[in-house]
């Protein structure tokens, strides 16, 4: 079975996501935080990360710059989804850090093919 994190600060994206997402090969967790997902993923690594950009205490961005700097978690497939204006930090994201992005609002078919895209690459 494998595993997703999702990481939003947004109960109504998080439900949207688990909803989009669920398959009977699919475990949905959810972290509410940046800090929360770096202690679900110490815990029990995902096979996929997405998060958000935007979220209170620690950004996604910085999430993202903490799994990279471990040699653990350096290969994690992570799906940054980002509103628009955030263009120029997702694409920072994409080129630095390896880490897809999907804007906001992004298609649900796009997303559900990305998604598995990621998966087969893990």
């Amino acid at each position: 079975m494998k595993r997703i994190l999702v990481c939003d600060d947004e109960p109504h994206i998080v439900e949207g996501l688990r909803y989009l997402l669920r398959s009977p090969d699919r475990a949905i967790v959810v972290a509410r935080s940046g800090r929360e997902a770096l202690a679900s993923i110490t815990q029990q690594r995902p096979d996929l990360l997405i998060l958000d950009i935007m979220m209170p205490q620690m950004s996604g961005l910085e999430v993202v710059a903490e799994l990279r700097a471990s040699d653990e978690t350096r290969n994690l497939p992570i799906i940054i989804l980002t509103a628009k204006g955030e263009a120029r930090d997702a694409s920072m994201a994409q080129e630095v850090w390896h880490a897809a992005v999907m804007a906001k609002p992004f298609e649900p078919k796009k997303l559900r093919e990305l998604v598995t895209q990621c998966l087969g690459a893990n």
